[in-house]
C-alpha cells in the first residue's frame, strides 16, 4: 500500500495523561527513542479530534513519529538553523493558547502540576525538534515545480469515473473601503475620555460606574469595565503595555489604540497575567465620513469601467480588507492562484449577492458592518468574474485545481523518495506488537 504522509508537526504542548501507564521504549531511530507514552499521548489527542480510536491509529502515529525523528536527525546532520528566539516565541504562543483554553495560566499550572517556567523547560526540546522537522520538510520540497505537461499528464492518468465532481463555483472578488475618522471626531473622543479620567482621578467618581454608563466596549461595560485575567499577546500592544505597568486601583494615562481611546484601572496581577478594568471611547464615524468613502469608491469603480485599472489591481491598491486585498479581492481563494470557490461554501449573504449579479458585473456600493467589537461601518462592492456550473473536472475549467493537485502529488512523491532513501542510512528498531504494523515493517526490513 502507498505510504500515507500526514505527519503533524504542530508544536503543541504535551498534556499529561489522565491515567498513568507503564512506560517503555517502543522504537529507536539512531540515538532518539520513542516511548509508549509518546504514542499514547498522541493517540489520546488524535482520538479526541477525529473520533477514531482504533488500534490501527497507533500504528499510523508511530510511523509519523519515525518520520519526524528521521527529519530531525537529518536536519541536525545538515546543520539546519533554528533560532532560540523563534523557539521562545513558539513556546510563548503555545502557553498563551493553552492558558486561554483552560482558564488562565494558574489553571494551566494546576493541570500540569508545574510552574509556567517548568512547563516551558519541559517542552522546549519538543518545540525545537518540531521546528527542525518542519525546516527539513520545507527543504525537501523547495525545488518541486509543476509544468503544464505535468498537469496534463496528471489529468490524463485519472480514470474518467474517478475525476472529481465539482458543484457550481464562482470567482467573486470584493473591494472594501472604510470611512476615515475625521480629526474633529478624534478630538471629541479624546476630550470625552479626558473628562471621564478627570472625574475619576479628581472628583473620585467610581470607575466601574462610569464604565457601565459611557464605555463603548459593551462586552465589558456591563461588568463595570472588568476584562478578567489576560496574558501577554492577548491585547493590542498599546493597551497591554499600559495594563501590565499598573498597580491595583491605579489609573493609566489615556491610551490610544486602533479601537479608540482607553483609560485602564489595575485590579490585580498574578505572574504573567493581569486583571484590569477599562473604559473605551471610540471616535464616531459621521455621515460626512461615509459620504467621502462613497465618493472614493465611486471613483475607483469609474477607473475600472474605463479600463484604467483592473478590479484585481484596484483591490490590491485600495481595499481596506486585509484578508482578501493581497489576492486581488478574491474571496476564498486557494493555493497556487486558485480563485474559484464553491457556491455552497459561500455565506447566505454572499450567495444572495451572487444570485443578483451577472458575470462581469460590479455590484452597487453597499454599507456593511465589519466584524469585531467596534462594529465599524464600511463600503463594499463585489465583482463576479466567472460562474461555472456543476461538472466533472476538466483542464479548461479546473486548471488551477489540477495544478494544485499535481503539485501536491509531486511534493508527496518527493517526501516519500526522501524517506525511502534516508531511513536506510540510520539505525531503526521497533519493539513489541508495533513491529507487526503493516506500515512499520518496511522501516525494519534489511536492517
Amino acid at each position: 500500500m502507498k505510504k500515507t504522509f500526514i505527519i503533524c508537526l504542530l508544536a503543541i504542548l504535551s498534556l499529561p495523561l489522565k491515567a498513568q501507564i507503564l512506560d517503555e521504549i517502543v522504537a529507536v531511530v539512531a540515538d532518539k527513542i520513542i516511548l509508549r507514552s509518546d504514542i499514547e499521548i498522541a493517540f489520546e489527542q488524535a482520538s479526541r479530534e477525529t473520533g477514531i480510536s482504533h488500534d490501527s491509529l497507533k500504528c499510523l502515529l508511530l510511523e509519523q513519529k519515525l518520520i519526524e525523528n528521521l527529519l530531525i536527525l537529518k536536519a541536525q546532520v545538515d546543520s539546519i538553523p533554528v533560532s532560540e528566539e523563534r523557539v521562545d516565541a513558539e513556546l510563548d504562543e503555545r502557553i498563551r493558547y493553552f492558558a486561554q483554553q483552560y482558564g488562565g495560566e494558574k489553571a494551566l499550572e494546576e493541570i500540569y502540576g508545574k510552574s509556567i517556567a517548568d512547563i516551558k523547560a519541559t517542552n522546549r526540546e519538543r518545540i525545537k525538534n518540531n521546528q527542525l522537522a518542519s525546516a527539513m520538510l520545507a527543504k525537501i520540497v523547495k525545488d518541486v515545480k509543476v509544468t503544464p505537461t505535468d498537469i496534463k499528464n496528471f489529468y490524463s492518468q485519472i480514470p474518467l469515473d474517478s475525476l472529481p465532481y465539482y458543484s457550481s463555483e464562482v470567482e467573486l472578488a470584493q473591494i472594501v473601503i472604510e470611512p476615515k475618522i475625521s480629526k474633529e471626531s478624534k478630538q471629541a473622543a479624546y476630550e470625552k475620555i479626558a473628562e471621564l479620567r478627570r472625574r475619576i482621578v479628581e472628583d473620585g467618581d467610581k470607575f466601574s460606574t462610569l464604565a457601565l454608563i459611557y464605555s463603548d466596549d459593551k462586552g465589558s461595560a456591563t461588568k463595570g469595565g472588568e476584562l478578567g485575567y489576560f496574558g501577554r499577546g492577548m491585547m493590542v500592544p498599546e493597551f497591554e503595555g499600559a495594563a501590565f505597568k499598573l498597580k491595583p486601583d491605579s489609573i493609566s494615562k489615556i491610551v490610544e489604540s486602533k479601537y479608540g481611546y482607553h483609560i485602564i484601572q489595575g485590579i490585580q496581577r498574578k505572574g504573567d497575567e493581569v486583571n484590569a478594568r477599562h473604559i473605551l471611547i471610540m471616535p464616531k464615524i459621521y455621515s460626512t465620513d461615509v459620504e467621502i468613502a462613497k465618493n472614493k469608491m465611486d471613483s475607483i469603480i469609474q477607473l475600472i469601467k474605463m479600463d484604467s485599472i483592473s478590479f484585481e489591481d484596484a483591490a490590491k491598491k485600495f481595499s481596506d480588507d486585509e484578508v482578501t486585498k493581497n489576492s486581488g479581492g478574491f474571496i476564498g481563494s486557494g493555493g497556487l492562484g486558485n480563485t474559484h470557490v464553491p457556491v455552497d461554501e459561500l455565506s447566505k449573504e454572499l450567495n444572495i449577492n451572487v444570485q443578483a449579479m451577472q458575470v462581469g458585473e460590479i455590484s452597487e456600493p453597499e454599507i456593511i458592518i465589519l466584524p469585531g467589537p467596534d462594529q465599524k461601518k464600511a463600503l463594499r462592492v463585489f465583482y463576479l468574474r466567472s460562474e461555472t456550473p456543476p461538472h466533472r473536472a476538466n483542464i479548461k475549467d479546473d486548471y488551477q485545481k489540477l495544478q494544485a493537485m499535481a503539485y501536491n502529488k509531486k511534493q508527496q512523491e518527493a517526501r516519500e523518495k526522501w524517506i525511502e532513501r534516508y531511513r536506510k542510512q540510520f539505525y531503526i528498531q521497533v519493539n513489541g506488537p508495533f513491529a507487526q504494523c503493516p506500515q512499520i515493517k518496511p522501516w525494519t526490513q534489511n536492517k
